[in-house]
């Protein structure tokens, strides 16, 4: 008996370590509430870039290059940053020559968004940081040409309302660029979990049109698309 019991004290120490592995982990305390992951990020803060070990000509192939490609024509564009964390689109962003416009970077963890201002600070006003929850973006309609959120938008309360929000700022004829959770460990987001055709269905019920997704990284997909002109 007392062999039994040691194995099935084993057995529920392991269960529960899975299972604070998986809550805090995988899928970084979205079950646990917004205040959760908002402090999980600030904790991670400092050594955030490096346990992410991003690389110059990565960003600059799979996120920039597409995203300034597959913006509307302006010489200065106005863009958001939605989950902006410590930076990573704006400071990719500005190491483009061809980049002249501005970024607004929207972030609910404020030790994140201390790290980007640290990183950003010689941009001479090009990066304004601002705390905020992204499914209550204070910014008014059509406000901006091209809108971004990585790797974020399965730590949401909503993705939903989020995308809502971002596609609210968006002006027409702007540019949204966004990810999609892949591989196995996306599938253990219950009720989170977008197939690549729900995804793109989600977008086109919001009202944006040419939704692609494309191939970007191991965990990731990117997947882009556009807000009407005129309703079209």
């Amino acid at each position: 008996m007392t062999i039994i019991w040691l194995f099935l004290a084993v057995l529920l120490m392991a269960a529960v370590a899975a299972l604070v592995y998986w809550l805090v982990v995988i899928t970084e305390g979205v079950y646990l509430g917004r205040s959760m992951v908002v402090w999980l990020y600030d904790v991670t803060a400092h050594k955030y870039d490096g346990i992410k070990e991003f690389d110059a000509d990565a960003e600059h192939f799979f996120v920039i290059k597409p995203y300034l490609q597959h913006l509307p024509m302006h010489s200065t564009p106005l863009l958001l940053d939605v989950a902006t964390g410590t930076g990573r689109v704006p400071f990719y962003l500005f190491a483009e020559p061809t980049f002249n416009g501005k970024v607004i970077g929207v972030d609910a963890a404020g030790k994140m968004l201390a790290v980007a201002v640290e990183k950003l600070q010689g941009q001479n006003g090009r990066f304004l940081p601002i705390q905020q929850v992204a499914d209550q973006l204070p910014f008014s309609d059509n406000t901006f040409h091209g809108v971004s959120c990585l790797e974020s938008l399965e730590f949401f309360p909503s993705d939903k309302k989020a995308l809502q929000e971002m596609v609210r700022v968006l002006k027409p004829g702007g540019s949204l660029m966004v990810t999609r959770r892949t591989g196995w460990e996306a599938k253990t987001f219950i009720g989170r979990f977008h197939s690549p055709e729900a995804c793109e269905a989600m977008l086109a019920e919001l009202g944006l049109v040419e939704v692609k997704t494309f191939p970007w990284q191991v965990d990731y997909d990117r997947v882009m698309a556009r807000k009407p002109v005129n309703g079209r």
